[in-house]
C-alpha cells in the first residue's frame, strides 16, 4: 500500500477547474516532486494533503485512510511544511520555534529541549550560538534550516514543502538540497516537494510528475527524466543550456 494516494482527485474554484482528476502514489523514504509552470495546480495539490483545500471531488488517502475523516487539527500536526518565505514566529526564539510542534503535541521539556537541540545539530546550527536568536538575526539560509528543523520536529508522518527553497542564493540552495536529501534518508519518510526548477527537481527528487493545466502528464523516475518525451517535460529539457548535465 502506497502511503500517501491521490485518487481521482479533482478541485475547481468557482466552475474553474484547478485540478482535474488526478491519480498520484507516494511510498515511505520517497520524495515526489510537482514540476510544472505556475498555475499548473502544484500548491493546489499539496494544499489538499493537509486539508487546507478540500477535494471538490476524489480522494486523498495517508497510509490507507481517508484525510477527509481524520480531525483537521490532528492530521496537521503530523505533516511538517516547510514555506518559501520560512514562516518563523519573529517574536519567538530560534529554540522556540523549533519546539512549537513538540509543544502543541504535549511533549514535555525535556524530550521537546531535547528534541530541539538534536535538530538544530542536525541541521547545522549549533544550539548553543542559535537557540536564543530570534529570526530577524539569521540569514535566509538559516532561517531556512531553522524551517526545517522546525518542520521535523514533531516527528511527522509526511513531509510538505512547497518552492522552500526559492528566495535563497544559487550556493545557499544547493547546501539546503544537499542537506534535505541528507535528512530524508535519516528519516525515511515521505515527502512533496513543489518547485518550478528542473535542477531542483532531479536533485531532490526520486520520482518528478510534471503537472499541466491542472493535468497529470507523466510520472518519471528522476534518473530516467532526461529521455521524458511528453510537451511540457521536453520543454522544461529545452531550457537547458547545450552541454549541461543536470546530473
Amino acid at each position: 500500500m502506497s502511503y500517501l494516494s491521490f485518487e481521482n482527485v479533482s478541485y475547481s474554484v468557482r466552475g474553474r477547474k484547478i485540478l482535474d482528476r488526478i491519480s498520484l502514489d507516494v511510498d515511505r523514504g520517497e520524495t515526489l516532486v510537482l514540476l510544472g509552470r505556475s498555475g499548473s495546480g502544484k500548491t493546489t495539490a499539496l494544499r489538499l494533503i493537509n486539508r487546507m483545500l478540500q477535494p471538490s471531488s476524489g480522494t486523498v488517502l495517508i497510509a490507507g485512510e481517508d484525510t477527509a475523516a481524520r480531525d483537521v487539527i490532528d492530521l496537521r500536526r503530523r505533516i511538517g511544511y516547510v514555506v518559501q518565505d520560512f514562516g518563523l514566529m519573529p517574536h519567538w526564539t530560534v529554540g522556540e520555534n523549533v519546539g512549537l510542534m513538540p509543544r502543541l503535541l504535549g511533549w514535555d521539556e525535556r524530550r521537546k529541549s531535547e528534541r530541539t537541540r538534536e535538530l538544530l545539530k542536525q541541521v547545522k546550527l549549533d544550539p548553543k550560538d542559535y537557540a536564543g536568536r530570534y529570526p530577524r538575526e539569521l540569514s535566509g539560509g538559516e532561517k531556512q534550516r531553522v524551517g526545517v528543523a522546525r518542520a521535523l520536529a514533531g516527528e511527522p508522518i509526511l513531509m510538505l514543502l512547497d518552492e522552500p527553497f526559492g528566495a535563497l542564493d544559487p550556493l545557499t540552495r544547493h547546501d539546503m538540497q544537499a542537506l534535505f536529501v541528507e535528512l530524508r534518508s535519516r528519516y525515511g519518510g515521505a515527502s512533496v516537494f513543489v518547485t518550478h526548477d528542473l535542477f531542483e527537481a532531479i536533485a531532490v527528487g526520486t520520482r518528478i510528475a510534471v503537472l499541466d493545466q491542472g493535468r497529470l502528464e507523466g510520472v518519471f523516475a528522476a534518473g530516467e527524466f532526461l529521455n521524458a518525451s511528453t510537451p511540457v517535460a521536453r520543454a522544461f529539457l529545452d531550457t537547458l543550456p547545450p552541454g549541461v548535465s543536470i546530473r
